[in-house]
């Protein structure tokens, strides 16, 4: 299935699952367990069982059941079976993605990622943090890494936005001008 195709199927059970969180109290609680249900349809004996005509959804639902046990109340098993009444186990990661980003919505957070070509220190990321909260008007949650590969700078992923600070992209920007 195209990823379209998943986000349209996926979005009202994310939607459903995330007002009922909402108005629970418990979006830590469901975005957990959308989390770990969308792990076990990624792992490879879960996809041929859901591939296998002579495995009925009841039985996928039952696996999920006593795989996420300790995480399920009565709501989040009826929320399983429900996806097992409509055959939805193979767009759960998007369901779960989907909640994940009406969370970070709901909460005004945002997460962004840095790829710089070294390490950066304690200070450093919180001015990252201080600036991109000014620009984005959101808070922002902070994810580093080190990438060799470029000459200096960083490569910030805010969302769908992309800001190139490498050398490298301001290279080939100057390369293109000419």
């Amino acid at each position: 299935m195209m990823t379209e195709q998943l986000s349209t199927i996926a979005r009202p059970y994310a939607l459903a699952a995330f007002e009922y969180a909402l108005d629970k109290n418990d979006l830590a609680g469901w975005e957990g367990m959308l989390s770990d249900a969308a792990l076990v349809v990624k792992n490879k004996t879960m996809k041929g069982l859901l591939q296998n005509p002579d495995v009925t959804s009841g039985q996928i639902a039952d696996i999920f059941l006593i795989i996420l046990a300790k995480e399920l109340d009565t709501e989040k098993k009826n929320f399983i079976n429900l996806l097992a009444e409509y055959e939805r186990f193979p767009v759960l990661p998007e369901i779960a993605k989907l909640f994940t980003e009406l969370r970070l919505q709901y909460e005004k957070t945002i997460p962004v990622k840095i790829v710089s070509a070294t390490p950066l220190d304690d200070a450093y990321q919180q001015k990252f943090i201080d600036a991109l909260t000014r620009r984005l008007k959101r808070k922002v949650t902070l994810e580093c890494e080190v990438n060799n590969s470029l000459l200096g700078g960083a490569m910030i992923y805010a969302g769908d936005k992309v800001i190139d600070g490498s050398i490298k992209g301001k290279l080939n920007r100057l390369i293109e001008s000419i």
